[in-house]
């Protein structure tokens, strides 16, 4: 399976095969992580791979392996962030492992340049699903104007499932947005929408290099002005 088929079936898991995985997979990641573009081109995300001692938090899932993401302030930090490790969540994915992202989880070290952890290792249970059992929204909710590529984005994963982008599809370029913030209680204590968007746009890069043509992503002087309660992130090509 490739990473563009893997969009269409992942899902996430709390439930993980505690045997580590061999160190030969284990560089495997590290050497895929080593190939993705970034988003920006001066974007620094680092990472470290930790086993079940580097991490604590409430509500961490029990796995063999954690990654640990961090990054220093710097633009689109967190979409960055999101960007990058998206595909490693695809790559894990296509290759028969499973993943979830643990935004309560944190090092064991603390470090205030600490973004967000992805735990992974053999699922315990089915890790894949059907389209029909995505819980998303419909194209029109986040979405106007027509690109097959946003179905790939529709379907990416998100904090509390908040889905907080929004897509202006108009003559072969989308047009990325931003919701400020979640609705509902959890919503106003949730602070990870720009590394949400960040996971939707590594669906983007997907779709768009599945399709034949080179990811770009660049800062449009001309976009669409954006909805109430959005911001402009960005536009890919």
């Amino acid at each position: 399976m490739d990473l563009y088929s893997s969009m269409f079936t992942r899902k996430s898991t709390r439930n993980f095969n505690m045997k580590p995985l061999s160190e030969t997979t284990l560089k495997e990641v590290e050497t895929f992580i080593e190939t993705v573009q970034p988003l920006l081109p001066n974007a620094e995300i680092t990472y470290k791979l930790v086993g079940p001692e580097g991490v604590k938090g409430i509500g961490t899932p029990k796995a063999p392996h954690y990654l640990l993401i961090y990054g220093k302030e710097q633009p689109l930090r967190d979409t960055c962030a999101g960007f990058l490790f998206q595909h490693v969540d695809l790559f894990l994915f296509s290759q028969g492992y499973a993943s979830r992202w643990v935004g309560m989880m944190k090092p064991a070290k603390s470090d205030k340049d600490y973004i967000i952890g992805l735990a992974f290792g053999e699922p315990a249970e089915s890790a894949s699903r059907t389209l029909k059992e995505f819980d998303r929204k419909a194209l029109k909710e986040i979405s106007e104007g027509k690109d097959s590529r946003i179905e790939a984005a529709r379907l990416a994963p998100s904090g509390l499932n908040g889905q907080p982008w929004y897509f202006i599809a108009n003559n072969g370029a989308i047009y990325v947005y931003r919701k400020k913030k979640i609705n509902g209680l959890p919503g106003m204590m949730y602070k990870l929408t720009e590394l949400d968007v960040g996971i939707a746009l590594c669906h983007l890069a997907v779709a768009t290099e599945h399709s034949g043509r080179s990811f770009e992503f660049v800062n449009s002087k001309g976009a669409p002005a954006a909805l109430d309660g959005h911001l402009y992130i960005g536009t890919v090509k």
